[in-house]
């Protein structure tokens, strides 16, 4: 129990700790004990358990969720083209200077070596042998070439991190001694290059900052044995909390990398504030006349509890980092916490003994002050001009924060490490010789549950893929639609058009060329009709007749036919009447001697014409003979005899013969008439005139009809030309403008060979997946890439709506793509851990302080600390060197810095209240005096701790590092200096509102 006397010295205060006492008095009793159970930890763990590195790279996770929209994009990517180790591809970049042809043999022996290792590779596709795809896989002079390969595992994860190795192994045995320059690179082999710089530079950031707290603990305390004591539990707090880490990790907790530097830093800046912390009170006890041990015992009983709160908010706001999306902070912030937990251990267990045992060698002990008395004038300065400070310190807060307004984040992971890495040098190699990062190239996925490949299907493709490619920023979208980045020509409608206007125009001049043809045709066809028409006049008037006389011949056929006895009497008459005209000479002269006879008998007539005779019946008689025998000699009859005996004499065909010809005549004559009566040829003749009477008046239609045609023809050949001419202008006006000439692609375009070999690249196997590369001007790794990603997400969905793509998904896949869901989960998780920060240290420190004022205006400090911390970084980098934050530092800065300056806020405010029990004014001088050596030199060995990392070439670190650094050392000289003095000077005994300063016992 501690006396009186002890009580008067100052040896236990209200604030004190009995755990904590008994705590202390149980490690300096059993010393021997405590020092060898921490060395025995410290030993078994690092002698039984895996280094902490190994443990990472085969437990470390994901940097980023498997279900973030971009690698879910990837995901149903890689299904629809067959393209396994989407999520993770890397590009083997080559050069030879003699050309791809010189290097083949070795190329595809690489190509086959990596077909034969499924465990790391899952796809590799040849583009360079491809006689299709060569031309972008091989760059124009032949010099360079480059192999996609796809990995196992995810980017970043540890799959393929080891898959990255192994392919770099197997491309430096298959290309050594060929004069083949050959890099992997890519994301995924940037993240692994990334993590392998910052395992390599961990010893030398180790070293630096030991090197730099020891300075200052040497300069702190001017002596190497209290500078050393705070460094060996450092060392065991160090070597025990990366064993417990290791067996945690080989239990599955996630480790990273940077989980071990950062918890290095931490460690090493947490853990020697505490431990000086410790022995600030301890020192002050030993000067107050309480011997080593009663001061180690005192110091730790009333320091101890603000120890305890600080490591507390700390841990606690990091571990509150396990709920984060991003793997980055899930497993940096458990294992920093875990590492805060083994220091504050360290600095109420194992550092009381080595203080004892070095006191009790005359070391260890408190030198003369030199900085008290400044620190005294700083607290009477802060309570003679509070408002003064308080407006000067927050100008200066206020004026760091301002460039904060202009913060860009980066996500460069290439810039993130040193140029010389083997993944910067292949991204060096592919610009150098390629489009300028190919190597992260941006898709724009399209899936629907029904085949796009129908015409109507492709023109809301490319007219999405033309919204797209509008955007400010987007240089070209390719796709099956517009293979080389332009849309498709022979499929745009102002080409269509062009090609229908040209083959008018052609069609339209050779049409004037054949119209004298056509005026043939017309004359023709009113030639033809007019010829008809006098073939049908001509039928009328003389082919009638000719049909009569061939009815009238049938009839007189008939007729003849009833003179044929007659001819038979004729043939058998023929041999006496040619008999007869052999007589017939004598015939004639008979003939004309009864002529002449008659003659002579007309006087006898007459004289027989008397009365007398007609009386006498003879008389009668023979003058009746006579007169009839005048009378034919008057008639000629006897002339006619004679001619008719001249005539039969004259003849050279005998009448034998001529009725025989006269009878073959009959018969044929009766053949034909018979013939012409079977074919019914006045029928005949009828449905003739009938079918030329037709013939004639459709001639004259046709004649009026081609009238018409020609006409006609000769005014399309006009309005053809005309629309030609439209069409024509038409296509001219719209080239090149993707709103104005419209998509028409016929779904057999895919038929065509060389076609569908391009296509098979962007359309999937069943059409139901579509992609399309975005190319932009824009540096894939800047916030301007994230926005344009987002903003082609958008544009795509927009372009959904009312088309055939109404059904469809559109994602975008991709680094930006990648980087925008990084953004989205940073934001995320950058308020669900401010919250959760401001909540733990605001908590802490009410519970601590028992007030609700003091608190509020704390918590606000140390974000206008953080505010102005971040503010200058961004001066330094962004404007100064031109190098954008990185994005993790933002949210990292905010946790350290705010759980950190809660230390602080702890350590003054809790003393402040113990010594405003005198009177506010005096124990805020007596405050800024005890504390401000504790606080300076506390904050200055933190702050060099984060400075350490700066040491190393990864600007994760190096940017954390410096703006952690200089928050504490702005929270150190700002600040808990002469902001929060300042402020609680003002308020008074507000400050404890509804709690009451502590009685000390002075």
């Amino acid at each position: 129990m501690i006396n009186l006397k002890e009580r008067l010295r100052g040896g236990a205060h209200d604030a004190d700790s009995a755990g904590l006492r008994r705590l202390a008095q149980f490690s300096i009793d059993h010393k021997a004990l405590v020092i060898g159970l921490w060395a025995a930890a410290a030993l078994l763990l690092t002698l039984l358990l895996p280094q902490l590195e190994t443990v990472a790279k085969k437990q470390a996770t994901d940097p980023i969720p498997a279900n973030v929209p971009s690698f879910q994009a990837l995901d149903r990517m890689e299904k629809a083209f067959n393209e396994p180790g989407s999520s993770a591809t890397v590009f083997v970049a080559m050069h030879n200077p003699d050309g791809f042809g010189a290097a083949r043999p070795r190329y595809e022996q690489f190509v086959e070596r990596l077909r034969n290792q499924p465990h790391d590779v899952r796809s590799v596709r040849d583009l360079a042998s491809d006689r299709i795809a060569s031309h972008q896989a091989v760059s124009e002079d032949g010099t360079a070439w480059y192999l996609p390969v796809g990995l196992s595992g995810r980017l970043g994860g540890p799959d393929t991190t080891t898959a990255v190795e192994n392919v770099r192994q197997t491309a430096r045995q298959v290309f050594a001694d060929s004069g083949t320059e050959v890099h992997v690179t890519g994301p995924a082999a940037t993240f692994v290059d990334q993590i392998k710089t910052a395992e390599s530079e961990l010893l030398v950031i180790s070293i630096a900052t030991l090197i730099l707290i020891g300075v200052i603990l040497m300069i702190v305390y001017r002596s190497i044995v209290t500078a050393i004591l705070p460094l060996v539990v450092i060392g065991a707090s160090l070597a025990v909390a990366r064993g417990i880490l290791s067996g945690l990790g080989l239990l599955g907790m996630p480790i990273s990398e940077y989980s071990i530097a950062f918890l290095t830093a931490i460690l090493l800046g947490a853990g020697t504030d505490y431990s000086v912390f410790v022995i600030a009170r301890y020192h002050e006890r030993i000067r107050a006349g309480d011997s080593p041990a009663e001061a180690i015992v005192s110091a730790t009983a009333s320091i101890g509890r603000v120890v305890i709160a600080s490591a507390m908010t700390v841990a606690l706001a990091l571990l509150a980092m396990v709920f984060a999306k991003l793997s980055v902070f899930t497993t940096v912030g458990p294992a920093c916490a875990i590492a805060i937990l083994v220091a504050l251990a360290a600095s109420l267990t194992l550092l009381q003994p080595i203080l004892l045992i070095a006191a009790q060698r005359g070391r260890g002990l408190p030198g003369r002050e030199v900085t008290a008395r400044y620190w005294r004038r700083v607290g009477a300065t802060v309570v003679r001009r509070p408002r003064r400070l308080l407006v000067a310190s927050l100008v200066l807060l206020i004026a760091l924060s301002v460039p904060l307004l202009g913060i860009q984040l980066s996500f460069d992971d290439r810039g993130g490490q040193p140029k010389d890495t083997d993944s910067n040098l292949g991204y060096a190699l592919m610009d150098a010789h390629f489009p300028k990062d190919i190597v992260v190239s941006q898709f724009l996925l399209v899936t629907s549950p029904k085949d796009l490949r129908t015409a109507t299907g492709l023109a809301d493709l490319d007219q999405m893929a033309a919204r797209v490619a509008q955007l400010p920023g987007v240089t070209r979208v390719v796709g099956v639609t517009r293979p080389t980045g332009e849309k498709l020509e022979q499929a745009q409608l102002s080409w269509q058009n062009g090609e229908i206007g040209r083959r008018l125009g052609d069609s339209v001049a050779q049409g004037n060329e054949r119209k004298p043809d056509l005026e043939a045709l017309r004359s023709g066809a009113h030639q033809l009709s007019d010829a008809l028409a006098l073939l049908r006049d001509r039928i009328d008037t003389d082919l009638a007749p000719l049909a009569q006389t061939l009815d009238g011949a049938t009839s007189t056929a008939q007729q003849l036919n009833s003179y044929r006895p007659w001819l038979t009497k004729l043939k058998t008459m023929g041999p006496r009447i040619d008999s007869l005209a052999k007589q017939a000479p004598d015939a004639a002269a008979a003939a004309r001697d009864a002529q002449r006879a008659l003659v002579g008998l007309d006087p006898i007539l007459q004289a027989l014409n008397a009365p007398a005779c007609s009386s006498t019946v003879q008389c009668a008689q023979i003058r009746s003979q006579l007169r009839q025998l005048t009378a034919l000699g008057r008639e000629g009859f006897f002339d006619d005899v004679a001619g008719l005996a001249r005539d039969l004499r004259s003849g050279d065909t005998s009448i034998a013969a001529m009725s025989a010809n006269l009878d073959q005549a009959m018969s044929t004559m009766d053949s034909t008439l018979a013939t012409l009566t079977q074919m019914n040829v006045s029928q005949k003749f009828d449905q003739l005139r009938s079918g030329v009477a037709q013939l004639a008046d459709g001639s004259a239609q046709l004649a009026g009809g081609v009238d018409a045609l020609v006409g006609n023809t000769m005014d399309t050949l006009v309005g053809m030309g005309q629309i030609a001419g439209v069409l024509r202008a038409s296509a001219e006006a719209t080239t090149g403008s993707d709103s104005a000439t419209g998509f028409y692609l016929p779904p057999d375009a895919f038929d065509n060979r060389d076609f569908a070999a391009v296509a098979r690249q962007f359309v999937s196997h069943d059409g139901q997946a579509v992609r399309y590369i975005v190319e932009t001007r824009i540096d894939p790794y800047s916030h301007e890439a994230v926005a344009l990603s987002n903003a082609i997400q958008d544009t795509s969905r927009a372009a959904l709506p009312n088309t055939e793509l109404a059904d469809a998904q559109t994602a975008v896949a991709g680094f930006p793509a990648i980087n925008a869901d990084v953004q989205r989960l940073l934001n995320g998780d950058f308020k669900l851990l401010a919250v959760a920060t401001i909540l733990i240290v605001g908590l802490i420190l009410m519970m601590l302080l028992r007030s609700v004022v003091a608190p509020i205006y704390l918590v606000l400090t140390v974000m206008l600390n953080y505010t102005a911390a971040l503010g200058l970084g961004v001066l330094v980098f962004q404007h100064l060197l031109h190098k954008p934050l990185f994005w993790p530092v933002p949210l990292l800065a905010f946790i350290i810095l705010v759980a950190v300056g809660a230390d602080y806020n702890m350590l003054l405010v809790s003393r402040l209240r113990e010594e405003s029990a005198a009177g506010l004014r005096t124990g805020v001088m007596r405050t800024v005096g005890y504390t401000g050596p504790v606080i300076t030199s506390a904050g200055v060995i933190f702050a060099a701790s984060m400075f350490g990392l700066m040491a190393g070439s990864v600007i994760l670190m190096v940017q954390a590092g410096f703006v952690i650094g200089a928050g504490l050392l702005i929270d150190t000289f700002i600040v808990r200096t002469l902001t929060v003095p300042a402020i609680a000077a003002l308020l008074g005994k507000a400050n404890w509102w509804p709690g009451r300063a502590v009685n000390t016992g002075h």
